[in-house]
């Protein structure tokens, strides 16, 4: 190699390099852990009876990633929500009786499954409370068809906390809002609070799940509240 091109590809090697170890992450990480209450809006998702639905979500918010996860039917099921936050994309694990799939979606797309309001104005209303030990503040939701009050809290802090959700516009996590999977209507609360060491690996889709696109995924997932 001419001497002339010597330092110009050394100081790419070193680039690349440099960029791979940013890209790592450590083995282990801080997570602010929040265990969310679900309570359904209605009696039925679909031809589903909400009774016999998980009645919590586990949620660990860090600074490279933000993932939620719901168990149900003696852990037969699984519904995981990975949302990277520097890529602004959010992958959708489901398993269901051992039939394991999952969706990455494209950047900026909500989550598989996730209705948005076809409107959503978001008002500020200076009430405060405490909500699972976190300080909150108070927003009006407004989506043209009815009108809420959600909250959120400033006691942590990571960069863009909602992005599964449609409200990601609210800059804090929140400690009381609602969301629709599909059919299921569901209002989660903060129940707990608390810092955790977790491993990163919790952040990285398993081997044994298999690629399907956004209309397969939503299939099967519309599938959990049908009978057909």
């Amino acid at each position: 190699m001419p001497r002339r091109l010597i330092i110009p590809f050394l100081f790419l090697v070193s680039l690349l390099l440099y960029s791979c170890r940013r890209q790592t992450l450590p083995e282990t990480v801080e997570a602010h852990y929040v265990k969310y209450n679900i309570s359904y809006m209605e009696s039925m998702a679909g031809d589903v009876p909400t009774r016999i639905l998980p009645a919590k979500m586990d949620t660990w918010y860090t600074d490279y990633f933000v993932v939620t996860r719901i168990n149900g039917f003696f852990n037969q099921f699984s519904l995981i929500q990975i949302a990277d936050l520097r890529n602004k994309r959010v992958s959708t694990l489901l398993n269901l009786f051992g039939n394991k799939v999952y969706y990455r979606g494209e950047r900026g797309e909500l989550p598989a499954g996730i209705v948005a309001p076809a409107e959503l104005h978001i008002q500020t209303t200076g009430e405060q409370s405490v909500i699972g030990g976190l300080n909150s503040e108070q927003v009006k939701i407004d989506t043209g068809i009815e009108s809420f009050n959600m909250y959120y809290t400033r006691d942590f802090s990571v960069r863009r906390p909602n992005l599964s959700t449609p409200y990601s516009t609210i800059k804090y996590p929140l400690s009381d809002f609602r969301i629709q999977l599909s059919y299921l209507k569901m209002h989660l609360t903060c129940a707990e609070y608390e810092t955790r060491i977790i491993e990163s690996e919790i952040f990285t889709v398993p081997d044994d799940y298999r690629h399907v696109s956004r209309p397969v995924m939503e299939d099967f997932i519309n599938s959990l509240f049908t009978k057909e």
